[in-house]
């Protein structure tokens, strides 16, 4: 960068000159950044623009160029408090008769109250402590799913148990203030029903074996529960067949029985191997002893190397306990027990209660009713429709386009009544919906295309900005804003199309039939630029005017309206698709030149960085000629102090 020497000989103030110069040639930069802004504007005025046409085409005109826009229907019930209905574009016109039979419910166990005798029965309380077989094997089956058995033992307290119940997929709750288990399907309808039901596992045997083979009997509390609770593992394992957890569930009880082998022989080696240790004679002088340890867990490693074979066979006979075991979960261990009376459940205020399927299927219930518990059965809702009986899990019914909900079972020789007709209203509306967001689409497309002009307005400096007030500055920007897309090609071809799609007819059996015979017009007004009318609109004072001819249409010929709509409205579907289609200058799905834009601006900023380049050296030229200048009238100066030095001596 070149020396620059402001005016210190000339007093010349070389910054302002500079400064100024910059200024004429800074013009060139600030016309390609007003450029720069004013492209970004108008990005951003059509892409929100876009948005909304888009919004029109996929929301609105993709629905009503299908003819089952203009075909609904509405269903009336004489007895809404018995059943309602509504109706699809399917169902019949016409009148139909129904009769609700029965409702949907789910199943309900309701366990009596629970006491001991020593105490109050909470959530902690054990099932030991409400005397609990727990011999006696649980088993939850919901329909026609997989029966799941349910784990239990006297350490088990009611909140676990509740919870096993929910893992076994129902609804369980424990009310600790009425001291009640309840029992609940988690859906209506027979599908849902559940037994719960106990007996004993097959696996049982199997489980004691391969218990023995741990030596159970022999193991502290401590290692019994870890035992317990590795059988467990390799029972879930089972179930969830899951082969390499069954392995690792396996492989850890042979170690389970190899620790316990050699823990009792490092206890029988360290009793014995102790007493031979001390009793060893004295060394003569300079001979070394092991250390007391070592000698110790020497002796323990020769007999553990000694017993070998015994490790052997332990693995072999675990491993063969587990196979038995694993065989006997995987073929469905559970045999019910003989009849529900007297059931272990009874002991938690509950009961066994199975069930089969019977005629008309409803439900068959075994349970103990002596027991306490108080079961409300499931069943499946029943309606008969038109003189055929038809059954729902849930009081909701689907049947010949009519959704029906059963809300109450009618009386005895009571019938209610489903009228269908054609639903004026809701295709008016769709229809008016329409209108109202194409106007509103409309207006706002004509009002950017014949704005004011603002050629006279550019974009503000940095300067002019500086002697204006932000409202100033809003208003100045908006005025440019406004007119970005005045006589844009783009939206005026689009507003033409659009309009010339809506003002065309559709031809039905060689006649053409248009929007104005249904009374969707426009007004004499040219400056609405096309908005559209509906005769007999009360919400529009221009359709006041006239009778509707909309409503009356899709009364008397709903084939026509149909044809007509969804055919004028397919057009304007395939001109919008058209015009969004992807091309050289524009992408996909957009309305206006996006990529020639995006080239544009890239011009532009190419454009200023050049003009940047350039002003950065016209700006040091200057600087090093005034400098050069600074430097020759310095050496001046410098010159004529010399002289005026001589002549004066």
């Amino acid at each position: 960068m070149a020396i620059r020497l402001s005016g210190l000989a000339s007093g010349i103030d070389t910054e302002g000159i500079i400064k100024e110069l910059m200024n004429a040639q800074n013009l060139k930069k600030h016309k390609v950044q007003s450029k720069i802004t004013k492209l970004e504007w108008k990005q951003e005025k059509w892409q929100s623009l876009n948005n909304k046409i888009y919004a029109l085409y996929t929301d609105t005109v993709s629905g009503m160029r299908l003819e089952s826009t203009y075909m609904a229907k509405k269903a009336s019930s004489t007895n809404e408090s018995k059943l309602s209905a509504t109706a699809s574009v399917n169902a019949t016109e016409g009148t139909h008769t129904i009769t609700v039979d029965r409702l949907a419910s789910s199943q309900y166990l309701t366990g009596k109250a629970l006491t001991i005798e020593d105490g109050t029965v909470t959530g902690s309380t054990t099932l030991d402590e409400l005397g609990f077989d727990t011999s006696q094997a649980i088993q939850i089956k919901v329909g026609d799913g997989k029966a799941v058995s349910v784990e239990v033992d006297g350490d088990t307290t009611i909140n676990a148990f509740v919870q096993k119940l929910k893992d076994a997929g129902i609804n369980a709750n424990f009310d600790s203030t009425y001291k009640r288990i309840f029992l609940s399907s988690k859906g209506s309808g027979v599908e849902n029903a559940f037994s719960i039901t106990t007996g004993s596992l097959t696996s049982g045997t199997q489980k004691d074996e391969l218990l023995s083979a741990l030596d159970f009997e022999n193991l502290s509390d401590a290692k019994k529960t870890a035992a317990n609770n590795l059988v467990a593992n390799l029972r879930a394992a089972t179930l969830a067949e899951d082969d390499s957890a069954i392995d690792a569930a396996t492989e850890a009880l042979v170690k389970f029985a190899k620790d316990n082998l050699t823990e009792k022989i490092t206890n029988e080696i360290t009793e014995s191997a102790g007493a031979e240790y001390d009793a060893l004679p004295e060394l003569a002088d300079g001979e070394e002893r092991p250390s007391r340890e070592e000698y110790l867990a020497e002796k323990v490693e020769e007999a553990v190397t000694a017993r070998e074979a015994e490790f052997d066979a332990i693995e072999s006979n675990v491993e063969l306990k587990a196979s038995n075991y694993i065989s006997a979960v995987e073929n469905g261990d559970f045999i019910q027990g003989e009849g529900v009376a007297n059931s272990a459940l009874e002991k938690l205020g509950l009961t066994d209660v199975s069930y089969e399927v019977g005629e008309n299927n409803q439900l068959t219930y075994t349970y103990n009713e002596s027991a306490g518990a108080t079961l409300v059965a499931a069943s499946d809702a029943q309606i008969t429709y038109n003189g055929v009986a038809f059954t729902s899990k849930s009081s909701n019914f689907s049947i010949n386009g009519l959704d029906f909900t059963a809300n109450s079972v009618t009386d005895v020789g009571e019938k209610v009544t489903v009228t269908v007709t054609k639903n004026v209203d809701a295709v008016y509306d769709k229809v008016k919906n329409f209108v109202t967001k194409y106007n509103e689409l409309l207006k706002e497309m004509n009002t950017m295309y014949n704005a004011t002009s603002a050629r006279s307005y550019d974009v503000l400096t940095d300067d002019e900005k500086e002697a204006m007030t932000d409202d100033q500055i809003e208003k100045w920007e908006t005025k440019i804003k406004d007119s970005l897309l005045r006589r844009d090609q783009n939206l005026g071809d689009l507003i033409n199309a659009m309009r010339t799609s809506l003002n065309g007819g559709i031809s039905i059996d060689g006649i053409s039939h248009s929007l104005t015979e249904f009374g969707i017009t426009t007004s004499n007004d040219y400056t609405e630029n096309g908005l559209l009318h509906i005769h007999g609109d009360e919400t529009d004072a221009y359709g006041l005017k006239f009778s509707d001819k909309l409503k009356e249409g899709i009364a008397k010929d709903p084939d026509t309206v149909m044809k007509t709509l969804s055919g004028i409205m397919g057009n304007l579907y395939s001109t919008m698709q058209k015009k969004m289609s992807a091309s050289s200058v524009s992408s996909a799905l957009t309305f206006y030149n996006d990529k020639e834009m995006n080239k544009t601006m890239t011009s532009y900023k190419d454009e200023l960085s050049t003009l940047e380049t350039r002003l950065k050296e016209i700006e040091d030229r200057y600087y090093t000629q005034f400098t050069a200048m600074e430097k020759a009238m310095a050496n001046l100066q410098s010159q004529q102090n010399s002289l005026a030095g001589l002549l004066g001596s």
